[in-house]
């Protein structure tokens, strides 16, 4: 794994009542989430809008909650006549994020879950996910794999994305989760105007040569939460970027609009097969 550009969360362990939660993003049937909070303390995070919504007041990315017994909950709940559908790993946090390569919480919650018929669609920033790929490939009809990629300019994903992956090791997750016979996915995204929109014929590139399933497009969206921590961020390292931001997201501009006709087009031109979430 990557050195973190970000400084270490508090890690605190709590109990959870339940591991398995519905989920409402297409394809997905159930979330698993066993943390709470992220070290990845990506600026553009929409997740922190729902801790805010719990009382979480701190910076995201400055705390981490540990689920210490969601494998034992989730155990029980495996056992329950519960249909074996799609469980989306993770969607309010990643389950790959650095607390996990010591508490192993996701290890456990995927060896129960497929060891139980359910499918599972991890999405993650870290290459951690390659110390559980033999136990994926064991499965491999049931697990997909996904990558978020919102650039590959490594310094500006250590400024963006300062706890995640290095993003061509993420890449690397991709190439030897495909050569290990599983499916992948590619998440690019969110879209940040003006910074990472340059790159992603790049991207693009590089998901047509390594032949990945699907290719997904998103925009930032603006949670509660979210703008005052890009609005920071852009003050910090982009302040002539502050005026178009406020066009684009509460004023008349068109960007995504004109990106997803621009996009269709060149993931098209790839032959890629792609889908926008927004």
């Amino acid at each position: 794994m990557d050195e973190s550009a970000a400084p270490s969360p508090v890690v605190r362990d709590v109990a959870c009542r339940s591991a398995l939660g519905e989920s409402r993003l297409p394809g997905y049937d159930y979330c698993l989430n066993p943390y709470v909070g992220c070290g990845h303390a990506c600026v553009y995070c929409y997740a922190r809008s729902y801790a805010l919504r719990r009382g979480r007041t701190e910076r995201w990315g400055s705390y981490v909650d540990v689920k210490s017994n969601v494998a034992e909950v989730l155990a029980r709940e495996a056992k329950r006549s519960l249909r074996r559908g799609v469980v989306g790993v993770s969607t309010l946090t990643d389950a790959y994020q650095p607390v996990e390569a010591t508490r192993r919480l996701t290890q456990r919650c995927l060896k129960i879950l497929l060891e139980n018929g359910f499918r599972v669609a991890i999405q993650t920033k870290s290459d951690l996910v390659l110390r559980d790929l033999e136990l994926l490939a064991e499965y491999g009809d049931r697990v997909s794999v996904g990558v978020t990629v919102t650039t590959l300019d490594k310094e500006a994903a250590r400024r963006i994305e300062p706890g995640a992956s290095d993003p061509w090791r993420r890449v690397e997750v991709l190439s030897r989760s495909k050569s290990a016979g599983l499916e992948t996915w590619l998440f690019v995204g969110p879209i940040l105007p003006f910074l990472t929109d340059g790159g992603l014929a790049e991207i693009l590139d590089v998901a047509r040569s390594l032949n990945v399933g699907e290719v997904l497009f998103d925009r930032l969206n603006m949670r509660p939460g979210v703008w005052p921590s890009v609005s920071e961020f852009l003050r910090a390292n982009y302040p002539e970027l502050l005026p178009k931001y406020a066009e684009v997201f509460y004023g008349n501009d068109r960007f995504y609009e004109s990106l997803k006709e621009r996009l269709g087009a060149e993931a098209s031109s790839r032959g890629l097969r792609y889908s926008f979430c927004y």
